[in-house]
This record gives C-alpha cells, structure tokens and sequence, in this order.
C-alpha cells in the first residue's frame, strides 16, 4: 500500500516525465559488459543457479536431519479420559494413588456372603463401579542405541546428495559460462559479418559510380550498370541481414543475464580462449577426474548405494531405550507421579517379501544410476575427441581462409583495374566480389568456430572457469 501511495503523490505529469526520462536515459546510457561481467551476471542473476543452490540447500537440510535422528526425542502429552469400565476405573485410581478396600467390594455385604461360604458373590462395588475421570501428563524420552545402521545410512545418502548438488553447481556455473561465452562469441562474430557486408555495401556502390560515369563515356554499356545496381541491392540485404543476426546475438546474450529485453548493452572486447598446454590423453584423462556434470553423476550413484544400507538396516535388529514420567490426577495437578524405563529390542523375522522386494528395487536404481554414469563417460570422451579433431580442421581453415581472402583481395584488385580499363565486363566483377565476400565471411566463420571448439574442451575437462580462462 505505501507504494501505491507514493504513487498517487505524484502528479500525472510528473509521472509521465519520470518515466519518459528513465526510458530515455536507459537507451542514451546503453551498459558496457565485457566477458568476466556478463559471466558474473548471468551467474547471479540466472534462475539455473537459482534452481542449483535450492537443490544444494535440501541435501544439506537431508544431512542435519540424519543427523538429528542421532539424538534423543522428547514428546509431552496430555490425554483426559472418563470410563465407567471396571478395569479402567480401577486403573486410574490404581495410577491415582486412590484405591481402597471399597475399590475392591468389600464391605459388610460382602463380608457376610464370604463368611457363610458364598464365594460366587459378585460385589457390586468392584463390577459396576460409577465414571471415574483421569488427567494423564506425559514427559517421555526415546533414546536411539542401534538401528541396524539405518541412520548411518541416511548420513552417508545425504553426504553423497550434498556432494551431488555442489558438483552440479559447478557444472551449472560452467555450462552457464560456456553459453554466456557462445553468446558472447556469437555478438562479435556477428559483428564481423556486419563489417563484412558493409565492406561489400561500399564496394558495391563504388561499382555503380564507376559504371555510370564508363556508361557516360561510352565504355561500357547500360545493361553493366542494371547489374551493378542489382548487385547494390543485394548487399544491402545482406548487410540488414546481418545486423538482424547481431541483434539476435545480443538478445540472447541478455537473455542469459536475465537483463531487461529494452535495456541497451555494449559488449566489450572479444574474448580468445585458451587451451591447457597438454595433449589429447591428458585432456580425455581431465574429462574423467574434473568434468563436475560427470562427477556429480557419480555421487548420485553413491547416495543409490547409501539407500540400500538404509533398507538392509530393517533386516537388522534394533534397540532403543525409552524412559517416561507420568501424573494421574483426577483433575488439574500432578500428584500422582511414576515413571517407566524400558530397553526395547526387536528384530523383524518376516515381512513376506516386504524388506526383500523395496531392497531389490533400491539396487535396480544403483545399478540404474552406475549405468548412466558410464554412460555420461562415454559422452564426455566423445565430445572431447569430437572437439579436439573439429579444432585441429578448423585450425588449418582459419589459415587456408586467411590466405584466400590475400588472394581474393589481389584478384579482385586487378579485375577491377582490368574493368575501369574496359577489358573485364562488370559480371567478371562481381564474381570476384563475391568471391572475397565468401572468402572474408567464412574466416570469421571459422575464427568463431575456432574459439567455440577451445570453450567445448574448456566444458568437457571441466575448466569452464573464469579464472582458469
């Protein structure tokens, strides 16, 4: 409510103005966000962390109850009866501290029918006794001693489960981090090809000045100059294209930051990953021991394993000690005090099948969860063999690439001194334009391609780290 009426201080102008300048200002102050901040935002403000961090919060939560079961419990009561029943009558004044003789039938009646040998005589005092009502308070304590392991095994699940939700954090932080990176990447390649196109655009329009002053000296004719405009065009298409990509890029970017849609940002400056000084073994073996997804995996496996125990401890014997205090009151007080102490040992001998079948299916889900960790093995060193060998291709493209766009440059360079001399027609033109745009667009390609294999092995060895970077 404050806020609403803060709000309604305001008047509508002043309102209107406020939001007019704040818009204005959020897009004439556009945010600039290199590598290390966009990464550091996405990892504060993304909800997968969000979603990681409750789930690490619960296994730690699963730990202090497992292990508060280690400690004693203390239950109170109070439970307020009224029985007319002879057994139960009988008892609460029993409890009460309240039994007589008369409790018991005897009286004058009663000892007269005894005396003259009537020994059937039922006392009415003693087998239909009136209402009697009993105010029971309770203090009882249940000490845990042996329970066939079972808390020990909920320890050890919850430690693995603990385990598990840090490692899938970290995998959460890196593979955050590798989109942010592909994202971030992807701004700057599509940067790339905007300054590709725009190359293309001013090339492109040089061709037609150039066709139509040779139109105006009648060295060429006009039909060169329809396709030098047609050419004009389709540059420029490709240049809108272009920045529509780059656009795209960004929004994703923002997307991963959990940044306002119509907040403008500026990206910093590229970023170069680099690789390990090692060789592939190394990297398959690093994949193995570091990879937190795989890691976190593992664990789930141990906390399956650690379920087992917990169904193995009902086939085990248990003992626990019980100690309880009690007052019997007629009504509000605590006259009447006992206590119990009991040592209680059981061991189930048969459920039918009950233990046995719930132990067969927690060892179905180990086998299940050691199945998958085998199977996320085998992606992990495929993805790492398939990066590095894409990267040792993609490698040798950026330089096959560098040296075309040289060449394509020289070519073009010469077609175009051919054509202004009237030798070359405007579709030999073209064609050699066209031939250093693709040359010019697929190294950026494969520049970008190039990092993006370096941050898939930085992912798979897992050290996708800002500071390992």
């Amino acid at each position: 409510m404050k806020i609403f009426d803060r709000i309604n201080t305001l008047s509508v102008v002043g309102l209107l103005f406020s939001v007019f300048a704040a818009e204005s200002q959020a897009v004439s102050s556009p945010v600039t966000y290199d590598f290390k901040t966009c990464v550091e935002t996405a990892l504060s403000q993304n909800p997968e962390m969000d979603v990681s961090q409750y789930r690490l919060e619960q296994a730690q939560y699963a730990l202090k109850e497992a292990n508060a079961s280690r400690l004693p419990q203390v239950t109170a009561s109070m439970t307020a009866s009224q029985s007319n029943s002879a057994l139960n009558v009988f008892g609460m004044k029993l409890n009460q501290r309240q039994a007589s003789f008369a409790d018991f039938g005897f009286n004058p009646t009663a000892s007269s029918e005894f005396m003259s040998g009537n020994y059937n005589y039922e006392p009415k005092d003693l087998n239909t006794p009136g209402s009697h009502t009993d105010l029971n308070t309770r203090l009882e304590i249940l000490i845990p001693v042996w329970n066939g392991g079972k808390i020990s095994g909920y320890q050890s699940q919850a430690e693995a489960m603990i385990q598990a939700a840090k490692k899938g954090e970290q995998a959460v932080q890196q593979f955050l981090t590798f989109n942010v990176y592909q994202a971030y990447e992807g701004v700057h390649t599509a940067r790339a090809f905007v300054a590709v196109a725009e190359q293309a655009v001013k090339a492109a329009q040089a061709y037609v000045d150039t066709t139509a002053n040779l139109v105006e000296q009648g060295v060429v004719v006009r039909s060169e100059l329809l396709s030098a405009n047609v050419h004009l065009s389709q540059a420029k298409t490709s240049f809108e294209q272009a920045k529509m990509q780059e656009q795209l890029a960004l929004d994703s970017l923002k997307m991963l930051m959990s940044t306002p849609g119509n907040q403008s940002i500026m990206v910093g400056d590229r970023m170069s990953v680099t690789l390990p000084k090692a060789s592939l073994e190394t990297l398959l073996t690093m994949g193995m021991q570091t990879n937190p997804q795989l890691n976190a995996k593992r664990e789930e496996a141990r906390s399956s394993q650690a379920e087992m125990d917990v169904v193995k401890a009902d086939q085990r014997p248990s003992f626990n000690i019980m100690a309880r205090g009690d007052f019997n009151d007629s009504g509000l007080g605590f006259d009447s005090q006992s206590y119990t102490v009991a040592g209680v040992l059981s061991w189930k001998m048969t459920d039918f099948g009950l233990t046995h079948n719930r132990l067969n299916r927690a060892s179905a889900a180990t086998a299940e969860k050691k199945a998958a960790v085998r199977s996320q093995e085998n992606q992990v060193r495929h993805a790492i063999l398939k990066a590095w060998r894409t990267l040792q291709v993609v490698e040798k493209q950026v330089y096959s690439h560098q040296l075309a766009v040289e060449q394509a440059e020289e070519a073009q360079r010469l077609i175009l001194k051919r054509y202004k001399g009237g030798i070359a027609t405007m579709t030999e033109v073209l064609a050699s334009q066209a031939q250093l745009d693709k040359a010019r667009a697929e190294l950026v390609q494969s520049l970008y391609e190039q990092n993006i294999q370096k941050a898939k092995l930085r992912l798979e060895t897992g050290t996708m780290r800002l500071d390992q970077l």
